[in-house]
């Protein structure tokens, strides 16, 4: 008999920036959720001009569904993925 595999459904993870350049937005899959139903924590901070993260402003966790629709209407508003991950460093 063979074991199902289970994985981790798919979830935006990464830093988006504002068009104006004054914010940032961090995606981050929560790991207190469960696999198969994931929740995503967001967290709003403050920005340099280079898109450095300065101040957070605010944190929220939300359901997968709505973070997708998040992170899509997000881009699509001119808000832009952050090439060079921030968080790449810290691992």
């Amino acid at each position: 008999m063979v074991d199902p595999v289970r994985r981790a459904v798919p979830t935006p993870s990464g830093w988006l920036i504002n068009p104006e350049k004054k914010l940032v937005l961090f995606f981050i899959r929560d790991p207190k959720s469960l696999m198969r139903m994931p929740k995503v924590i967001t967290q709003l901070w403050y920005a340099t001009p280079d898109g450095i993260p300065t101040k957070i402003k605010n944190t929220r966790t939300m359901e997968l569904e709505d973070a997708n629709e998040t992170w899509f209407e997000l881009l699509s508003n001119g808000w832009e993925l952050v090439e060079h991950q921030i968080n790449d460093d810290v691992a």
